[in-house]
């Protein structure tokens, strides 16, 4: 079964004064690129995420986030001493610029301080911290699976898409195998009916020798056989446990080469036909392939 490169998963708890929430997102993307962001003081998380996800996924672009804030009640605030300074200083500033443009300026009180960011801090100690850190790294397997599940479900209606993709074309190639056998009176009577344009008179072996070289030059034998080799080969991705998008992407530019190369030898309205079909199939086909892990 198939996996998509898109995904998401979210986890949250508390352990000791913290409140935490982390969330794993997942787009489509050439390689894999691990983006994360978590807080500056719990050091070491962000290698210890970085190789986990690297461990299970294989593609794609995510983007693994944390947040840790303070239960309430939990742990004693502390003033910032220098933010403090800081916001009575600007505040004294703005007092004076005020004055010196005749404008009233009313007081600052400590609510307004309070609601300052950076004002009230929390402390909590080490062994908190490392409670905390346990946690996450336990739960860290939790959020990928959860993740990989959301990845895997959308992949199984890839799979349905692209395998739906591969009965119809095979239907088309059977189309074409019948449209090949009728392609031969077609193109005698096409040939025989431009020589009565031109008003010339060609001797009957002339003739023959003339249609037998476009009929090896509009020969489609060998794109029909790489075309069945290639229904074969998509058939043995979609069977595969193994992360398969950038096979399946090359896949598609062979099927896209055999259908362009068809449509350019057919000498035949019909064959065509079939091929611009192909065509249109194979370009639905690797939109789908491009979210393929």
């Amino acid at each position: 079964m198939l996996t998509s490169m898109t995904g998401i998963a979210a986890l949250s708890g508390a352990v000791g004064p913290y409140d935490w929430s982390m969330e794993l997102r997942g787009v489509n993307n050439k390689g894999l690129d691990i983006r994360t962001r978590v807080p500056d003081w719990l050091v070491g998380l962000d290698q210890v995420v970085r190789k986990a996800i690297a461990a299970n996924v294989a593609r794609g672009s995510l983007q693994f986030g944390l947040k840790v804030s303070l239960s309430e009640g939990t742990v004693q605030r502390q003033i910032d001493p220098v933010k403090l300074e800081q916001i009575i200083t600007n505040a004294a500033h703005l007092a004076k610029l005020a004055k010196d443009k005749g404008l009233e300026f009313a007081p600052i009180g400590l609510s307004d301080i309070f609601s300052q960011n950076g004002f009230m801090d929390f402390e909590a100690g080490d062994l908190a911290k490392a409670e905390l850190m346990q946690m996450l790294v336990a739960e860290l397997p939790k959020l990928i699976a959860q993740f990989q599940a959301s990845r895997q479900e959308e992949g199984q209606a890839l799979h349905a898409v692209l395998e739906a993709g591969v009965v119809e074309m095979e239907r088309l190639l059977h189309s074409s195998n019948k449209a090949i056998e009728n392609r031969a009176d077609e193109f005698e009577t096409n040939f025989k009916a431009a020589i009565v344009r031109l008003k010339q008179d060609i001797e009957p072996s002339r003739l023959a020798q003339e249609m037998a070289i476009l009929a090896i030059k509009s020969d489609v034998t060998e794109e029909i056989d790489r075309l069945i080799a290639h229904i074969a080969a998509a058939r043995a991705l979609l069977a595969s446990h193994e992360p398969a998008g950038r096979k399946f992407d090359f896949l598609m530019q062979e099927f896209n080469r055999e259908a362009n190369t068809l449509c350019s030898k057919s000498n035949s309205k019909s064959l065509t036909a079939i091929g611009l079909e192909m065509k249109v199939l194979i370009d639905q086909m690797r939109e789908q392939v491009q979210n393929v892990e």
